[in-house]
Order: structure tokens, then C-alpha cells, then sequence
């Protein structure tokens, strides 16, 4: 089971990234590109999940799956939205913060210590968490979970506190109703992710696991409705530009 939700879960998550990437390419604005950083941080946790429930997995791959996943993925969506409803410079400072808070973390999750219990998570047949079940403590020295915890809070106040925000404002503004929907649907999703994040540290991997399947498909559905008309309106890079119309002249 737990293998089947790791694959849809990387699955929606790619398949959001690439939806984010082709509307970046089209109209280069910097949130769509920090969000399918974010989204491909996503993917790649949850693939790493999936690897490791089919074939076993490494400390490797446990380092990777902690510093993409429960390090670095809300963080990046979170900085998304404040590129999108802060002014420009706020977003390049908070950007500049994030990038050099992502080296020094990637140092961290890469080189520091795991403690010797590690072995649980490595043999385990239950879904990877960054604590042993048994005793509640985590597997990585307490700095490094400190700074996972003040990445993930930013992370959940920047998206879920943004799409709150949005909708009470389009709310209010009694204007295109469907990204009321689409704000609340983005809200709701990063609070169930929030909660996976929560429940892994509480020490229930399974619920966790579910919980990030979730979130982002709910919030990709969030993403989807942000238009009038509620669909997937294009395979992602098959879109042409539209030639100019050409004027007659008498």
C-alpha cells in the first residue's frame, strides 16, 4: 500500500511541476518557476519513498528523501507564493535568504551525524520518517531539526496563510468566485501536507504518507480551478504561439 500512494504521489507531483514549468515557460514569471522547483522537490522525496519501497533504500537515499522532502519542499512553495502577492523585491530578498539557507541545509543533511538507530529506517518495511518509532527521537542532531522545523513553519504560513488571504479578498471583492474556490482548495491542500509533515514527526509514518498524496492533489485541483473554466486546459508543452493577425489595409 505504502508503495502504491509514494508512486501517485510522485506521480501528481510531476505531472504538477511540468503544468507549472509550461505556464513559467510561457509567461516567465518568477513564482511559477520557484513553484515547480518546490513541485520537482516533491517529486523527488516521494520517488525516492516509492524507490525505497520497491528495491530498499540506502542512508543515501534516506539523506536525499529527508533534505528534498521534509527539509526543503514547503519552504520553496511557501517563497512561491510571496513572489506572488509580495512586491517583486521582497521575493528576490527572501529568495536570496532561501537559496542560502538550501546549501547550508544540504551540508547539514548531507554530512552531519545520523544517530546510530538510522538502522530502523533503513530496514524498516514501514514508510521512511525522520524519527525511530520506538523511542521518539530523530534520526539527525537536534540543529538540523530545528532549522526542518523553521523551513517547514515558513514554508505553511507563506502558502497557506497566501491562499487564505487571496480568497478572503476575492471574497470580499464579490469578483470571479472560481479563485475563491480555487484559494480555498490551495489552503486546504497545504494544510493536509502540513499535517503529513506533523504526523511524521509524531511518529506515524503511514498517515504521513497518505497525507502528502493528499495535499498535493488537492492543491494541483486548487491550481486548476484558478481559471474560469475548470479544466485541464492543454498537455503541457504542446501549446503554440498564435500568429499575429494580419492587417488589411485599404
Amino acid at each position: 500500500m505504502g508503495l502504491i500512494v509514494s508512486l501517485l504521489t510522485a506521480v501528481a507531483s510531476l505531472l504538477f511541476a511540468l503544468t507549472m514549468l509550461d505556464q513559467y515557460l510561457e509567461r516567465r514569471r518568477p513564482y511559477q518557476l520557484v513553484w515547480t522547483v518546490g513541485l520537482l522537490l516533491y517529486f523527488t522525496a516521494s520517488a525516492v519513498e516509492a524507490w525505497r519501497g520497491a528495491f530498499g533504500t540506502t542512508e543515501v537515499a534516506f539523506r536525499l528523501w529527508y533534505y528534498t522532502g521534509a527539509m526543503l519542499v514547503a519552504a520553496y512553495l511557501g517563497a512561491g507564493t510571496v513572489y506572488l502577492l509580495a512586491p517583486r523585491r521582497v521575493g528576490h530578498i527572501m529568495m536570496g535568504v532561501l537559496v542560502a539557507v538550501t546549501l547550508i541545509g544540504g551540508i547539514l543533511a548531507f554530512r552531519a551525524t545520523l544517530s546510530s538507530d538510522v538502522v530502523v529506517a533503513l530496514t524498516s518495511e514501514e514508510p521512511l520518517t525522520s524519527k525511530n518509532p520506538a523511542t521518539g527521537e530523530s534520526f539527525y542532531p537536534g540543529y538540523v531539526v530545528a532549522m526542518t522545523v523553521l523551513l517547514n513553519i515558513y514554508g505553511t504560513l507563506a502558502l497557506a496563510g497566501g491562499a487564505l488571504y487571496s480568497a478572503v479578498v476575492f471574497a470580499l471583492r464579490r469578483a470571479m468566485p472560481y479563485r475563491v474556490v480555487s484559494n480555498v482548495l490551495i489552503f486546504l491542500g497545504a494544510l493536509i501536507s502540513a499535517a503529513g509533515g506533523a504526523l511524521d514527526r509524531f511518529g506515524f509514518p503511514d498517515p504521513h504518507a497518505l497525507a502528502l498524496l493528499v495535499g498535493v492533489v488537492v492543491i494541483y485541483l486548487g491550481f486548476l480551478r484558478s481559471r474560469e473554466v475548470f479544466q485541464v486546459y492543454r498537455i503541457p508543452f504542446r501549446h503554440r504561439a498564435q500568429p499575429r493577425p494580419t492587417s488589411h489595409r485599404p
